[in-house]
This record gives structure tokens, sequence and C-alpha cells, in this order.
């Protein structure tokens, strides 16, 4: 009688595995196809920063960039604080150690885009001026609202930009692009435009494509908006974005980058070469 007993136990506890098992494949999967949606027209969204916690988690739902006025971005991340951090003058930007930019910043401009920072660096910065628990603190709570596990599962990256970035493809479910010094352009490229783009787009500015390389360059399709330090603009997955500085606006640029990943969202930037 034991016997049977044990043998039902351990059917039982199989079976029951296996409906979890099969269960969490069906959660995933549908995680997958909400996160493979995109909107083929754009259209920019706009909100004040007093309204954001209520209502930018239903904005987002609309797949659609969303920018927001009034955002106080973090602190440390302007030429004046990351000068009175001396711990991070020899961290390399470019080749050159962080004291010597901060004090000749020309030599973050490129030309086409590629960014000073590689992504790893990038992300190293951000935690050195501990943006990833000031992100775990003000944008956790807002971006998790947009599905019902993310309390539980949702997670935040942060990176630094110095100088600007040319075209990447975003893959958290949520990126917030706000920059902290010195005027840019963000340009948002439709989705349709895409297959116009070269084989060689990653880290070009959109402006910086000719015929040359873009045989149809004149049918691209983007739109640009000028962002400036308190104002942040937020992003589906998937969209191809750039930040160029407008030169004349300032001697130093930086911006910083806010990520809210999921589990599928984890798994895709770790293929991502940005």
């Amino acid at each position: 009688m034991e016997k049977q007993e044990n043998s039902y136990l351990k059917i039982n506890k199989g079976g029951m595995i296996e409906i979890l098992f099969v269960l969490l494949m069906i959660i995933c999967m549908i995680n997958y196809s909400f996160y493979m949606q995109r909107r083929s027209e754009l259209e920019i969204l706009q909100l004040e920063n007093e309204q954001m916690q209520e209502q930018l988690p239903e904005l987002l739902e609309e797949l659609q960039p969303v920018v927001i006025r009034g955002v106080a971005p973090p602190r440390g991340l302007t030429q004046e604080s990351l000068q009175k951090i001396p711990r991070l003058g020899d961290f390399s930007v470019g080749g050159q150690p962080l004291s010597d930019v901060l004090k000749t910043p020309a030599i973050l401009f490129t030309a086409e885009g590629a960014p000073t920072l590689a992504q790893e660096r990038r992300e190293e910065l951000a935690k050195e001026l501990s943006l990833n628990l000031w992100a775990d603190r003000t944008w956790l709570p807002i971006l998790s609202q947009t599905t019902w596990m993310g309390p539980v599962i949702g997670a935040m990256r942060t990176e630094v930009v110095l100088g600007g970035i040319g075209m990447i493809r975003l893959t958290a479910k949520y990126t917030c692009i706000m920059p902290t010094e010195g005027t840019y352009t963000l340009s948002i490229l439709s989705k349709d435009s895409e297959s116009l783009l070269p084989a060689k787009w990653r880290y070009k500015y959109p402006s910086a494509l000719t015929v040359n390389d873009t045989p149809l360059v004149a049918d691209l399709k983007y739109i640009d908006v000028v962002l400036r330090p308190g104002t942040t603009v937020c992003f589906p997955p998937h969209c191809i974005i750039s930040i160029e500085p407008v030169k004349e606006s300032s001697s130093f640029f930086s911006a910083a980058i806010v990520e809210y990943h999921e589990p599928v969202t984890l798994i895709s930037k770790s293929f991502s070469q940005n």
C-alpha cells in the first residue's frame, strides 16, 4: 500500500512539473508575441512629467514614442559634475582618459556617429555613476506597471552616452533617452524605411547617408526630435534611432539611456550588437 502511495505521489509531482513547464512556455510565447509587435506608422505622443506616473504605462501600450517634458535628468552626468569625480579621470573614452575628454570635448565628435564608448563601457560608466540605482528607484516602479508580471520580473539597465551615437536598434521592452548636457537631434526611422538602409547602417547618422552608400536615400523617412535636458523620449522595442549632438548648442554632450527589460528582452539584448 505504501509503495502504491509513493508511486502515486511521484507520478503526481511529475505531472505538476509538466503542467508548470507548459504554462511557463505559454507565458513565454505570449510575451514574445507582444514583444514582436510594431506599428508601421510613426506618431509622437506627448506627456508632462506630472502625468507620467498615471498615464505613461497606458501610453506605452500604443507602441509609439512618448515625449515627456519636465523630467529631472540624473545627477552627475555633466561636464562640471564629472570633473568633481577624480576616480573616473583614467576611465578610457575613445582611447583617451576621461580627464582629457572633459578638458577637450571636441574629441567626442565623430563624422558618422560611431560611439566613443562600446556598450559594455557605457554600462560600466553608468554603474560608476549609480545610474542603475537611480533607475531602479525612479523608473522601475512606473515601467513595470505595463505588464501584470512586471513588478516581479522587470529589470532596469542603464548606459551613458558621451557625445553622440549613430543608428542603433532598440531591444529593450522600453527605452528612455534623456540628455543631461547639450542639445541633441534624435532621429527615429520609420519601419518601412529600414529595408532601404545599407548593409553597414549601424552607428551612422541618417543625415550622413548619401546616394553613394544608400541609393534610395531620398526615400528614407524619419522623424527628428530636438532633445534638451529636461526632456525624455521613451520608445517601444525594435525602433532604429540615433542621437546626434547639435554642435552649436554646447561644447560638451552627454545623455543617459534607461532600459526596462523582461526575460525575453534580456535574451534579445544578449544577441544585440549595440
